[in-house]
């Protein structure tokens, strides 16, 4: 989408220097057109289709066949997929219409069975009853990542790239978070523009601008954009911000922080922003527990344990009746929050005005700045799927329809019009959007890496790393060979 930006922002001004420099302007600014270019025929000229298109072929038919969707109701992420009336939301209608046009394109119907929201446990079996039974009930189910993981380490789910049409190197296919995602090169899953979960899932940096502005800090934005903001910067910021603002000792919450965040949220944010992962992939696109000798990890954690814990820098939101809804953010406790754009509208009408940038490089040597995405929904193919030709070409042309037409509305309506307050917010979507990472340890891994190890040692201020890291390493490196197993066995003949 920044590449489409770009191109246009480059029309518009090869437009405007025609304009500047037309030779058949008089000195009064009048023009007159040539006898071979005349001004009924400039007029008429249709401005160039600038849309990506897929290479479906133009005579697809699908006779009217139903195309199934199972899906799972969020109180969180965005997850609408279909939309099947017009209710006057700009996002919703912009769905609805990609829906009508490509249902005509190709002829055939959506149909969705959406799942209950306080029962995820009982949809996963319910999946996997339903692929057992042999039942064709659904051409594409959409569950939380881990699950969908187990259930196609199971053998419940096909490879999306085994689906006719699909070409996941296209640009409405996020390349980076594949390169996190594939076993083997290959991938069972994708995230497409048409899952708008991977957009919720991203972590942004909220900053309170009115303590900003009364600290005197540097400005945020050129300080970003400039490729200054390191974590050292964001450090002396916060130590600047700390105040015990009742004066009788006790931090509270109605003392003033530098940060605050739900405990398990602060190691992963910046040990992506500082351009690492807990597991990395070898030459074979196999994963690897990566930490056992990334002294640049060790260090990382025992910066950020001693920066956070010391000098009253943290304020930790996990007592909150939910975290996500930091109170003491909205009131002016902090000058920072962690926060993922899932969880914005919870600031959408804060008093204070607040800023969103990307969290801060690791140095300034580090080339770019780093976002962490989590906890998105992935799109499951069954092993039942009988309708192959249809799922693969309704999931390429909404894929690559929504770069055109959802992408735009979701990201310059909904988020620059919803939850930015200004300008230059915007100009930090592109970065925080530009470049996602999906660590694994993070996200399906979770249970045994980022909640099961790190969550617990940050909160209690455990700094002894090196002994953790043996014990880890052989669990690691045991649910990863399992998992990897798993997937090759399905391989096999």
């Amino acid at each position: 989408m920044k590449n489409r930006l770009l191109a246009l922002l480059l029309a518009l001004l090869m437009l405007g220097a025609t304009a500047c420099g037309d030779p058949a302007a008089d000195s009064a600014g009048n023009t007159s057109a040539g006898a071979d270019t005349p001004a009924a025929e400039e007029a008429e000229t249709e401005p160039e289709d600038t849309s990506v298109k897929t290479a479906l072929p133009d005579d697809l038919d699908f006779a009217g066949a139903s195309y199934r969707i199972h899906n799972l109701d969020s109180t969180s992420y965005y997850d609408t997929i279909v939309a099947f009336e017009q209710n006057g939301d700009n996002l919703n209608d912009a769905i609805y219409n990609r829906d009508q046009k490509l249902m005509q394109d190709l002829n055939f119907k959506f149909e969705e069975t959406v799942g209950n929201p306080d029962a995820h446990g009982g949809l996963v079996q319910e999946t996997k009853n339903l692929i057992m039974a042999g039942d064709d009930a659904f051409d594409q189910y959409i569950l939380v990542d881990w699950s969908g993981y187990t259930l196609a380490q199971e053998g419940y789910a096909i490879p999306v790239t085994t689906l006719p049409y699909i070409d996941v190197t296209r640009e409405y296919w996020s390349q980076s978070i594949h390169e996190d995602m594939s076993i083997r090169g290959k991938l069972y899953f994708a995230f497409g523009d048409h899952n708008l979960s991977t957009y919720d899932s991203v972590n942004v940096l909220l900053y309170n601008k009115a303590m900003s502005t009364d600290l005197n800090l540097e400005d945020h934005y050129g300080t970003v954009l400039e490729g200054t903001w390191t974590l050292d910067k964001m450090q002396s910021n916060m130590q600047l911000a700390v105040n015990d603002v009742d004066g009788n000792g006790t931090w509270d919450e109605n003392d003033r922080y530098g940060i605050t965040s739900h405990s398990k949220q602060v190691l992963p944010v910046f040990w992506v922003a500082s351009n690492m992962r807990t597991i990395e992939k070898n030459e074979e696109d196999v994963p690897v527990f990566s930490l056992s000798s990334n002294e640049k990890f060790a260090t990382m954690y025992e910066r950020v344990l001693s920066m956070m814990h010391g000098d009253h820098l943290l304020f930790m939101s996990d007592s909150f009746p939910d975290y996500a809804n930091n109170t003491l953010f909205i009131g002016g406790g902090a000058l920072y929050n962690i926060v993922r754009v899932a969880f914005l509208h919870y600031y959408r009408d804060m008093d204070i005005d607040y800023g969103i940038i990307p969290y801060p490089k690791w140095d300034e040597a580090q080339e770019q700045y780093c976002s962490r995405t989590e906890g998105a929904f992935i799109h499951i193919y069954p092993s039942t799927l009988t309708q192959h030709d249809l799922a693969g070409a309704v999931t390429e042309a909404m894929a690559c329809a929504s770069l055109n037409e959802i992408i735009p509305v979701y990201y310059d309506v909904v988020l620059k019009s919803k939850y930015t307050r200004d300008a230059n917010s915007t100009a930090m979507l592109d970065l925080i959007y530009g470049n996602r990472f999906y660590d694994l340890g993070d996200t399906l891994f979770c249970g045994t890496i980022r909640d099961g190890v790190f969550a617990g040692k940050f909160k209690n201020n455990d700094v002894n790393l090196q002994s953790t890291l043996k014990s880890l390493t052989k669990i690691s490196e045991r649910t990863i060979n399992n998992y990897v197993e798993a997937f090759d066995k399905l391989e096999q003949p």
